[in-house]
């Protein structure tokens, strides 16, 4: 069991160890100043012991001011080298200062306090960095047992992952060379040799046994490092990869190896960083009441992740799954951040006019929705109950509990939809546009493409079929999709809801798309396997309402610029009335009441014209055909 009275008893020991240890190197230290001096004094002068005592307690009560008796001797650095110079200076003008007062001190003190002070840093800066000489270069593990690796990278962020491996022995990894092409080869970097640049590094693999590579250049474009990758799996496929994050994912600490990660199919794929206005975003966020509807979903929870980070007033995580909602919660609650968990529906109209009444929300990122596409084929009814009735239940409400911002995640299976997610998706994209200057509220819509390892998307199931031996199962090899990962599609979706008047359709700029056979051969790569020699990749064919390429505007719909490079404004047409849009809605639901799914279809299409469809398709996935046999 920890015991924190031991704690407490260690810091206290520590502390007076450091400061017994400062003591004696003051006193030698002036010991030594007074030997170097007392000949150049003119004629026999004795000791100053109480002026020594004086400067040794002065420089003393200095490194306590700059707190150099709290600090972890097995990780000094030169920011405790500084401190020690400031609190040694501290100490010696102290000294000159009291000792005038009370003796009237000559140049000999002066001088004596000058050169006192001199030696004191170097023995105190020697005996403060002596553990960490002892375990850095005195202890070493033996090379054989440690990993063959190599770095990419040689500027301040490679600086300080080297430094970091070189102290921590126990991480077993031994370094045999730095490569950057921005670099001077020859040099050394804490005793390893810069050897060239990337060219280098490829004949460096293919002569030696590499077993590690550290990319320590989170700047390097993705499509460089997607190149270097692949002709690093080509010489070496076997090889571990580790990859440091671009700056916008670390925290504030310095770089270390704890940052360092294994490469993922997002450091190669997708778009490069999005740039923000975090001053926008925070503006709209921070010490405002702020509700999160699909809370528990792979964009809610980030967007619930996201939105903690800037400090909101009250954060409501709102989910009919209660698991979902309990693991956000769990995770925000171990790094320090309440939240207010909400385990309801979208479609209670009755509860969620309760909820909103009692927490009265400022901004609600609506982000609860069916979204699996053959599913919701299978099940219309639920499709249209959640994306397109709760959406219009929290419309609604928003207006009534005076709700500033309402921000609708959508996708781009709205647009031209093949599918009933899609349509549904558009329908709702009508009921923000339709309720918008009806009230204070603002509707905003945000539509955006897939994004990476999200739950149901391609990447994981990918990923369980590789560690399965595969088969890889790939829908078309012609089939393309747009890719973002979480973090910046939601960062972009707060950034568009910041910036939004109300009534708009952003659309996220969502790079180049991506070939999903591609996809799945970079995913073999990285796992040091080869496509069609240890994995083979299947093609299933499209599956109920799939499209081989999507789309993010409608043909007959324009584009204009924001002031967000990477959003645009959708130049969308209203296609009814708020009253007819409401008529429409309302018989869809009597179609459901009725269970009558075969017509919810055609339903759809009279709200949302650019929707298609095969009609032999209709509710339970049944065509009529097997419903017929079925009775």
């Amino acid at each position: 069991m920890y015991d924190v009275r031991s704690k407490y008893i260690n810091k206290f020991t520590r502390g007076l160890i450091f400061m017994a240890g400062d003591a004696v190197a003051l006193l030698l230290a002036t010991v030594f100043a007074f030997i170097i001096l007392a000949p150049f004094s003119g004629g026999e002068r004795a000791f100053p012991v109480g002026y020594s005592l004086l400067f040794a307690g002065s420089v003393l009560a200095g490194l306590m001011i700059f707190r150099m008796y709290l600090v972890t001797w097995r990780y000094v650095s030169l920011r405790e080298m500084v401190r020690i110079v400031n609190g040694v200076g501290v100490g010696a003008i102290l000294a000159v200062l009291t000792g005038n007062l009370i003796w009237n001190i000559s140049n000999f003190e002066f001088a004596f306090t000058a050169l006192a002070a001199l030696i004191a840093i170097q023995f105190i800066g020697g005996f403060r960095i002596s553990k960490r000489v002892l375990m850095e270069l005195l202890i070493q593990s033996p090379r054989k047992q440690m990993k063959h690796t190599i770095i990419y990278g040689a500027e301040s962020e490679g600086d300080q992952i080297l430094r970091d491996i070189l102290r921590n022995k126990q991480m077993k990894l031994s370094v045999h060379g730095v490569f950057d092409d921005r670099a001077i080869p020859g040099l050394f970097l804490h005793e390893t040799r810069i050897l060239g640049g990337m060219q280098t590094m490829y004949d460096y693999l293919r002569n030696q046994p590499v077993e590690a590579l550290i990319v320590a250049y989170p700047e390097m474009p993705k499509k460089d490092l997607k190149a270097m990758i692949d002709h690093v799996k080509s010489i070496r496929p076997g090889i571990e990869i580790k990859i440091l994050p671009s700056f916008h994912s670390l925290s504030d600490d310095p770089v270390g190896v704890h940052h360092i990660r294994d490469i993922s199919i997002e450091d190669i794929l997708g778009r490069e960083p999005v740039s923000l206005d975090m001053d926008m975003i925070s503006e709209s966020i921070t010490d405002k009441t702020v509700m999160v509807t699909g809370a528990g979903g792979s964009i809610g929870s980030e967007l619930v992740r996201q939105c903690a980070k800037l400090k909101p007033a009250t954060l409501i995580a709102l989910d009919v799954d209660e698991t979902e909602l309990f693991h956000v919660e769990n995770e925000l609650r171990k790094i320090g951040t309440e939240i207010v968990p909400c385990v309801a529906s979208v479609t209670d109209y009755r509860k969620m006019d309760l909820i909103m009444g009692s927490v009265q929300p400022d901004v609600i990122f609506h982000a609860a929705a069916y979204k699996h596409v053959p599913m919701m084929e299978s099940f219309p009814e639920e499709a249209i109950k959640v994306n397109v009735g709760g959406t219009q239940t929290l419309a609604e409400l928003a207006c009534r509990h005076l709700v500033k911002k309402f921000v609708m995640v959508s996708t781009d299976k709205a647009v031209n939809p093949t599918n009933v997610m899609g349509a549904t998706k558009r329908a709702a994209e009508e009921v923000c546009m339709s309720y918008n200057d009806t009230c204070l509220t603002k509707f905003i819509s945000v539509r955006f493409g897939n994004v990476l390892g999200s739950r149901g998307s391609v990447v994981p199931i990918f990923m369980e079929q590789i560690k399965n031996g595969g088969p890889v199962s790939v829908t078309d090899p012609k089939m393309k999709r747009y890719f973002m990962t979480i973090p910046e599609a939601v960062l972009l979706v707060m950034q568009a809801g910041s910036m939004g008047d109300g009534g708009e359709v952003f659309v996220l700029d969502m790079g180049e798309p991506v070939k999903i056979t591609d996809m799945a051969r970079d995913l073999i790569r990285l796992h040091g396997l080869e496509p069609d020699k240890d994995i083979q990749i299947v093609y299933s064919g499209l599956r109920p309402g799939e499209k081989l390429f999507e789309e993010l505007l409608n043909a007959e719909e324009g584009v204009s610029d924001t002031q967000h490079r990477e959003i645009f404004k959708a130049v969308c047409s209203r296609n009814m009335s708020k009253e007819e849009l409401n008529y429409y809605i309302a018989d869809i639901f009597n179609m459901i009441d009725a269970g009558q799914t075969e017509l919810l279809r055609e339903g759809l299409k009279k709200i949302v014209p650019t929707y298609s469809y095969k009609s032999e398709l209709n509710g339970m996935g049944l065509t009529n055909k097997s419903q017929q046999e079925a009775m």
